[in-house]
């Protein structure tokens, strides 16, 4: 298979446009693009822990804990001890995060109104729910191949 026709291929170019508009567009905020899935989670529920953050972005609490510390340094967000769990924090957005909130999701919706620009209503529900099938099969698999590694090494 030629490479041009590859999903992967086509994958990469919206990842990297996405990744320069979106750091583009928060720069001046001092937000990266990395943080912005952060905050639109903890925009629809607020008092998220990392914990949960992580599984259901599929990222290593690692990575959450460096985001969550960004938007902490910039004043977006606080922690708050778990009652029950001290190595856990709930993360709570602040006023600042709450003052462009507004703005954070209306750049969110025309980005994804420009991805799928020209496309039918049917067509747009079809693409993110393929994207969605995608990203869980990527996740299988790299996960089933650690998981295969990991058992291999423990022999």
């Amino acid at each position: 298979m030629k490479q041009a026709h590859t999903a992967g291929r086509w994958l990469s170019t919206v990842h990297r446009y996405s990744y320069i508009f979106l750091s583009k567009t928060f720069a001046e905020y001092g937000i990266g693009q990395g943080q912005i899935k952060f905050l639109m989670m903890l925009f629809e529920r607020d008092g998220l822990t990392q914990e949960y953050m992580a599984g259901e972005l599929n990222i290593d609490k690692a990575t959450v804990a460096r985001a969550i510390r960004k938007l902490e340094t910039e004043g977006y967000v606080k922690r708050m001890p778990h009652e029950s769990d001290r190595r856990s924090n709930y993360i709570y957005l602040t006023d600042k995060a709450k003052d462009i909130e507004s703005f954070v999701k209306k750049e969110m919706a025309y980005w994804t109104e420009t991805l799928t620009s020209g496309f039918t209503a049917e067509e747009q529900r079809v693409a993110i729910d393929l994207l969605k099938r995608m990203a869980g099969n990527a996740v299988k698999e790299v996960e089933g191949r650690e998981e295969v590694a990991s058992n291999e090494t423990a022999k």
